[in-house]
């Protein structure tokens, strides 16, 4: 490669130089004696005069809220206890329905209400929230019922408990999701990972109120499957809400 060959495709950058640059002298001294680098010069100062003299749009009030709704958002010293609090009511939603309280399973249940409330807090600055959720509500489930199939789990299924158990993990994180949403807007909440928190601190309170809490295969269809469609369901409503702001604008 010859030294026009290196040097004229930083021609642009040369021409942005103020007078006496060193770099823009040693350029023009090369130059003067080379048409092709000198053209390539003069296309550079062309192409910063016609940059110069476009005028750019001012941004919209619009634009200019979405840019720093995110950013606004983290400075809010009330985000993080906000996120807690929607693990803790979270949390509540099975204790107030349910008839049953099994009081030998609230060291568990206590211990799985804390991670579900960090996560919660830390939705949106730790990338792979909603997977430690799930990865935790799978824990929860082995540590409570076992793995399906294997000689120690307890079986049953428990399919009519598990609607219900279902339906409150998915309004746990609904509710979770809800309430950052409504404080921090829907481009700040994070909903995978916030919903799928507030799913596994309804399953902390399930470990409670579900008398089938130590069956394994109704543990994995409702338990953990409650927390991976309350990701889902987060992870869908974020995009569907993203697509519709940017096709309005």
């Amino acid at each position: 490669m010859s030294a026009c060959d290196e040097m004229r495709p930083k021609a642009a950058g040369i021409a942005a130089l103020p007078e006496g640059d060193p770099e823009r002298e040693s350029f023009l001294a090369h130059a003067r004696g080379c048409p092709g680098c000198m053209q390539a010069l003069r296309e550079g100062e062309k192409l910063l005069e016609a940059l110069a003299r476009a005028e750019l749009p001012t941004p919209s009030s619009r634009a200019l809220r979405r840019a720093s709704a995110p950013i606004l958002a983290d400075l809010t010293p009330s985000r993080w206890g906000l996120r807690a609090l929607a693990a803790l009511v979270a949390f509540a939603i099975p204790l107030l329905f349910s008839r049953h309280r099994d009081t030998e399973g609230w060291t568990a249940a206590l211990v799985v209400l804390v991670l579900a409330t960090a996560l919660s807090s830390v939705a949106g600055v730790l990338r792979a929230g909603a997977w430690v959720a799930l990865g935790a509500s799978a824990g929860f489930a082995i540590a409570a019922g076992g793995i399906p199939g294997l000689p120690d789990a307890e079986a049953g299924l428990a399919m009519r408990i598990g609607v219900d158990c279902l339906a409150l993990e998915l309004a746990g994180g609904a509710v979770a999701a809800a309430l950052v949403m409504w404080r921090a807007g829907w481009s700040s909440a994070s909903l995978a990972p916030t919903a799928a928190a507030g799913a596994l601190a309804a399953q902390a309170a399930l470990h409670l109120a579900c008398t089938a809490h130590a069956q394994a295969p109704h543990l994995w269809v409702f338990h953990v499957g409650g927390v991976v469609a309350a990701a889902l369901a987060g992870w869908t409503l974020q995009n569907r809400l993203a697509y519709a702001s940017s096709a309005r604008n």
